[in-house]
C-alpha cells in the first residue's frame, strides 16, 4: 500500500519576502516584520523537504523519492529581478562550458549551476502582478516615447529587442541617473493625472507603466531594469489565474502571493532590477527575442472539484483540488485525483484529510494550511481522496510529476 509522508518545509527569507502572507497561511506570529518570501516543497538542494519514517526517523524526503520538480508558496512584498532561464540544450552547454573553464560552482560569476531547464507554472492566490515576455515592438515604440531620454534607446529598437537590451545594459552612470530622476517626474505626473479617475495626458496603460518605472526607479535608482515595464508586458492576475513561463522568456514577479511550481534547478540570467551580478552578453545568447505574451489559464475540470491547469511540461502537472462548502448530511464533500503519479500535495485554506484507499483500508493524515505531504505512485485499484471538514470549503494543489527515481513509498 502507497505511504503517504507528511513533510517538514523549509521557509526562505529572501528580502523581497512579503511578512505577511507566509506566516498568516501557517498561523504563525512575526513579530519583527522579517520578509517571508518561499516555502518550498521537495527535494532541492537548497531546501530539501524532511520526513519522519514509521520508525520515527527523521530523513530528507530524497532518500525516499527524488522529486524532479520544486513547488512552493510565493510571497513577493517587492520585485523580484528581471531574469530568463535557459533551455535545456543551453543549460548542458553552459554548464560544460563553465565546469571546462573551472568555475566553482559557488562563484558569484557562475552563470550555469546545473545542466537543467527551469520552466515553470505560477497560480495566483491574491492579485499578483507579473511581468513576462516582449511587448509588440510598435507599443513598446509608444511607451519609450513618452521618456524623452530614450531617443538612443528607440533607435536601437529599430534593430529588434537584443540590439535594445544591449543599449540599455551600456547606458553610463550619468545617462542611469538622468532617466532615474525624469522616471521619477513621469511617474508623480502620471500619478497625479489619474486622480479623479482621468488620466489626463496620459492612456491607462501609459499611467500604468509609468506608475511601475517610477517604483522601481525609487527601488533601484539607476538600473537600467526600471524601463522594463514600457518593454515587457504587465500581467495582473486575479486568484484562480496562471501563467506558464517557458525557458528564454524575460520575466519578473512584482508582488502577490501565489503558488509555484519549475523544473529542479538553479540556473538563472538576470536582466535588472538587482544587486547580483548581470551577464548582458550570456542573457542575451539565451533570450527569446520576439515579441511574446504568456497566456493567462484557467483550470479545466477533469472530474468535479479536481481541474488541471494546461501548460506544456515534462517534469510536473498542477492540479487544484477544490472541496466547496458543501456536505451531504454528516459526510464532506471529498475530491479524488485519479492520476496516479507520485507528488506533493498541500492546502491553502481549510483542513483536508488525505487518503489512500483501497478495499476499504489505507494510510490517511490531516493537513491544515501550509502543510504538505508526499505521496508515491499509487498502484491499480488505490485510490487518492482529500475530504474536508462537514460544511467547510478546502483548497489544495498537487502537484505531481513521472515516476520518481527510486521512489520507495511502497515499501513502507
Amino acid at each position: 500500500m502507497t505511504a503517504i509522508y507528511k513533510l517538514d518545509n523549509k521557509v526562505k527569507h529572501y528580502a523581497w519576502g512579503s511578512p505577511e502572507w507566509i506566516p498568516r497561511l501557517l498561523g504563525k506570529e512575526n513579530p519583527k516584520g522579517e520578509p517571508w518570501a518561499e516555502l518550498w516543497m521537495g527535494t532541492h538542494s537548497g531546501g530539501p523537504s524532511m520526513v519522519t519514517t514509521g520508525e520515527g526517523k527523521t530523513i530528507p524526503l530524497g532518500e525516499i523519492a527524488e522529486i524532479p520538480f520544486l513547488f512552493k508558496f510565493l510571497a513577493a512584498g517587492s520585485p523580484l529581478s528581471i531574469q530568463a532561464h535557459p533551455n535545456r540544450d543551453q543549460a548542458r552547454e553552459g554548464f560544460k562550458r563553465e565546469n571546462k573553464a573551472g568555475i566553482p560552482l559557488s562563484a558569484p560569476e557562475r552563470n550555469y549551476r546545473d545542466p537543467n531547464h527551469k520552466p515553470e507554472i505560477l497560480r495566483a492566490l491574491s492579485p499578483f502582478r507579473a511581468m513576462a515576455g516582449f511587448r509588440e515592438r510598435e507599443e513598446t515604440r509608444r511607451l519609450l516615447s513618452l521618456v524623452e531620454g530614450t531617443k538612443n534607446l528607440l533607435r536601437a529598437l529599430e534593430g529588434g529587442y537584443g540590439q535594445l537590451l544591449s543599449a540599455l545594459f551600456s547606458l553610463d552612470g550619468e545617462e542611469r541617473n538622468t532617466l532615474t530622476g525624469e522616471i521619477l517626474d513621469l511617474a508623480d505626473q502620471a500619478r497625479r493625472a489619474g486622480t479623479g479617475g482621468t488620466y489626463g495626458a496620459y492612456a491607462p496603460d501609459e499611467a500604468k507603466a509609468l506608475g511601475l518605472c517610477g517604483e522601481f526607479a525609487r527601488h533601484y535608482p539607476g538600473d537600467p531594469g526600471i524601463l522594463s515595464p514600457l518593454y515587457l508586458n504587465l500581467l495582473d492576475l486575479t486568484p484562480g489565474e496562471a501563467i506558464f513561463i517557458p525557458a528564454g522568456i524575460l520575466h519578473a514577479y512584482v508582488e502577490g502571493f501565489a503558488m509555484e511550481c519549475m523544473a529542479n534547478s538553479d540556473n538563472v540570467l538576470r536582466g535588472g532590477l538587482t544587486s547580483k551580478r548581470v551577464d548582458p552578453e550570456e542573457l542575451l545568447s539565451i533570450l527569446r527575442l520576439d515579441p511574446f505574451k504568456p497566456e493567462v489559464l484557467n483550470p479545466l475540470e477533469l472530474a468535479p472539484g479536481c481541474y488541471l491547469y494546461p501548460a506544456p511540461r515534462e517534469e510536473f502537472a498542477l492540479y487544484l483540488l477544490d472541496g466547496g462548502a458543501e456536505a451531504v448530511g454528516d459526510i464532506p464533500r471529498g475530491v479524488e485525483l485519479e492520476a496516479p503519479e507520485p507528488g506533493i500535495i498541500t492546502v491553502s485554506e481549510g483542513a483536508v484529510e488525505c487518503r489512500v484507499w483501497k478495499d476499504g483500508d489505507g494510510p490517511r493524515l490531516k493537513l491544515n494550511p501550509g502543510e504538505a505531504a508526499y505521496v508515491g505512485r499509487r498502484e491499480p485499484g488505490e485510490r487518492l481522496i482529500l475530504s474536508g471538514q462537514t460544511s467547510k470549503r478546502f483548497t489544495a494543489f498537487a502537484a505531481l510529476g513521472p515516476d520518481a527515481p527510486g521512489d520507495r513509498s511502497q515499501d513502507t
